[in-house]
């Protein structure tokens, strides 16, 4: 699960077999018919076959004939849904202080998580107040929590007990209210969307000033550094690039058994 701000660019890199973060059948057809309809000005019917025709070759044991309603339902719904784009999201010096003075680790990357979430869905939706929709299982895999899911309330409760959450009038639980939210000074953290892929990372890197973490070289996402050997790479890209290295290994290989046998 990642923070999305560029829909379009992610549901491309997802079409274009870029994008390994969608794991859902259903996700993953909504991102899709979306991007033929809005990016390829598909038709209704070519939409439908083609979505059909890329879950086929892209999802593992694809049955069309449990799944077709859904994909009508889902070309239907991509009318009323046009990609959102949001140039990054800034964080403040100020949001960044209260934050750290939580002084639990799990308790502030969840915070910081939980406002560029409330950042991003007012920029999508509107929201003025800091109230962000949240799901408690996507919000500790972006803050990179790993704790049995009784606890993951407890942590949150900590927070709220500090101040800077609440809950809204009406009491949803899957809403909060981040209120924080600094509208009046400068920026320290402007946030792209790369960077919305390791949202606990970014929180991390700033907390350290920049020690212990890195760039990917290959697609610029930031990565925990190795304490024993320099890490070029993240987990993503590095099994594409070690597999490249060895191709091209081999084919060296190849070519100077060829020569020699010459």
């Amino acid at each position: 699960m990642v923070l999305i701000l560029d829909e379009e660019k992610f549901a491309k890199d997802l079409y274009d077999g870029r994008n390994h973060e969608v794991k859902s059948i259903l996700q993953k057809t909504g991102y899709v018919s979306r991007y033929l309809l809005h990016s390829l000005h598909k038709s209704d019917d070519d939409t439908y076959k083609e979505t059909i025709e890329w879950l086929r070759n892209n999802h593992t044991n694809f049955d069309e004939s449990y799944y077709s309603n859904f994909i009508s339902d889902a070309v239907k719904i991509a009318h009323k849904r046009p990609f959102y784009n949001i140039d990054n999201i800034k964080i403040t010096q100020l949001e960044l202080d209260i934050i750290s003075s939580l002084n639990n680790l799990r308790a502030e990357k969840i915070l910081f998580v939980l406002l560029c979430m409330a950042k991003q869905q007012r920029d999508i939706y509107g929201f003025t107040n800091g109230l962000v929709r949240y799901s408690i299982t996507d919000l500790c895999k972006m803050a990179r929590i790993s704790v049995p899911s009784e606890d993951r309330e407890y942590i949150l409760h900590y927070i709220i007990q500090h101040g800077v959450l609440g809950y809204p009038l009406k009491n949803d639980t899957k809403c909060l209210i981040v209120k924080f939210i600094d509208n009046k000074n400068d920026a320290v953290l402007q946030i792209n969307d790369i960077d919305c892929m390791e949202l606990a990372y970014v929180y991390l890197n700033w907390k350290n000033n920049g020690q212990g973490f890195t760039r990917c070289q290959k697609c610029n996402r930031l990565c925990k550094q190795s304490k024993t050997r320099p890490r070029k790479y993240c987990e993503l890209c590095a099994p594409t690039v070690i597999s490249e290295q060895k191709r091209v290994w081999a084919e060296k290989s190849r070519k100077n058994l060829t020569r020699q046998n010459e």
